[in-house]
């Protein structure tokens, strides 16, 4: 129990040094150029917002405690292969977290692609070193379908045509409620079980959001509840000559996550670079189109 509690209090500072990568892995998926800044400008300009994000997952048990495991397990594996008399590969570098993420996204008017890299640790219970086992893929997805692509095993599959879907229809954007219809449904919620539900579900997620704005590397921001995490908040862009194709609202707004904050699970995520009406080469839309990718389905919906 001290040896735990000595760990503990290691990694709890260890953690607190922030910003601070502290393996090869972790360093080399934080400083990597967004996708579009690896492509030049010599394909076709397209207006996008983008957004690139990095955090770490927060959880129960939380980071600093799943370090703390992460240094015992090791020490117990060196401890067991020591008595056994077979070798041990400790590790010289330790993660500051034990599962992290990046999502770099690009939302045009009609269409829009998430890039997403993770990076989990675990220990290879023969030597006791680390296991890094990283995921790096994307999604495009628009009104003609959605192209699932995984970048490590150069697989793409879906509605993954020659142009990224460039054709696509913009979505169909349908006005929000306003505040007399709000009024209406929260007035008829005692007698009507349908209007209760959606009362509950507008109290939940208020359609104003919560009244909280911040401002994330010079955007404004709107903090709203997490539609996936009731605990936890998002805090969605404002401004922008057009609305992102993730964006639900008829309002002139990206509504780009720029915060993430999941309270007690899932990933705490913070915007690190961000730009709304900003020209990027096109073929950020088809990575898949590099060169040494199965491509399958590769039909799009009109």
């Amino acid at each position: 129990m001290n040896t735990l509690f000595r760990l503990l209090v290691l990694c709890l500072c260890a953690v607190s040094l922030a910003g601070r990568a502290s393996t090869q892995a972790e360093e080399d998926m934080a400083r990597a150029p967004m996708p579009h800044a690896q492509l030049g400008a010599q394909g076709t300009p397209v207006k996008v917002h983008l957004v690139s994000l990095q955090g770490y997952l927060v959880g129960r048990p939380d980071n600093a405690a799943r370090l703390a495991m992460l240094h015992a397990e090791v020490e117990d594996c060196v401890r067991r292969n020591s008595a056994a008399g077979m070798p041990s590969n400790p590790p010289r570098a330790w993660p500051d977290h034990i599962d992290s993420q990046r999502s770099d996204v690009y939302s045009a008017i009609n269409r829009t692609i998430h890039y997403t890299s993770a990076l989990t640790y675990g220990v290879n219970q023969r030597d006791c070193s680390l296991i890094e086992t990283r995921l790096s893929g994307a999604s495009l997805f628009s009104s003609q379908g959605i192209c699932d692509i995984d970048l490590l095993k150069k697989t793409a599959h879906g509605a993954c045509d020659a142009t990224g879907q460039a054709s696509a229809r913009p979505p169909i954007r349908r006005p929000g409620l306003s505040a007399g219809q709000i009024a209406a449904i929260q007035r008829d919620a005692a007698s009507n079980p349908a209007m209760a539900a959606m009362a509950q579900a507008i109290r939940t997620n208020p359609p104003s959001g919560t009244g909280e704005r911040k401002t994330i590397l010079g955007i404004e921001c709107e903090v709203r509840k997490s539609p996936l995490n009731p605990d936890g908040t998002v805090c969605l862009s404002r401004g922008g000559t057009f609305p992102a194709s993730t964006s639900p609202s008829t309002t002139q707004q990206s509504a780009m996550t720029l915060e993430e904050d999941s309270a007690t699970s899932g990933f705490k995520l913070q915007a690190t670079s961000a730009k709304l009406d900003t020209l990027v080469n096109g073929a950020v839309f088809t990575p898949y189109l590099a060169g040494g990718f199965r491509i399958t389905d590769t039909g799009v919906r009109p």
